[in-house]
């Protein structure tokens, strides 16, 4: 299994209205090997950049990278929201221990 993180540091006051770009999946749902999606708000008081974090789940990096060679991706990466963005940095890990609840 793959995570791929995508932190994307934002003008602060701008994280909730860029997250709402990820609301709808628009296209990523329905690639092969995605599991699922989760976006992630970091908003410090006083701090110079708010951090959205948006973490995919794949079963492989197959799956992913056909999921950025896609035209589902090319799509919905297109403009909406850059004047707010101040960096961003990917990340992949391999998830290699899980411990779901005890029942």
């Amino acid at each position: 299994m793959l995570v791929v993180t995508n932190s994307i540091k934002v003008r602060p006051g701008h994280g909730k209205e860029l997250s709402e770009r990820f609301a709808q999946a628009k296209g990523v749902q329905d690639m092969p090997g995605f599991i699922r999606m989760e976006v992630w708000l970091e908003a410090k008081a006083g701090a110079d950049a708010e951090e959205l974090k948006i973490c995919t789940v794949w079963e492989n990096e197959e799956a992913f990278e056909g999921w950025t060679s896609s035209e589902s991706f090319r799509q919905s990466h297109r403009g909406g929201g850059s004047e707010y963005i101040m960096g961003a940095t990917l990340n992949k890990y391999e998830l290699l221990i899980s411990n779901p609840p005890i029942k």
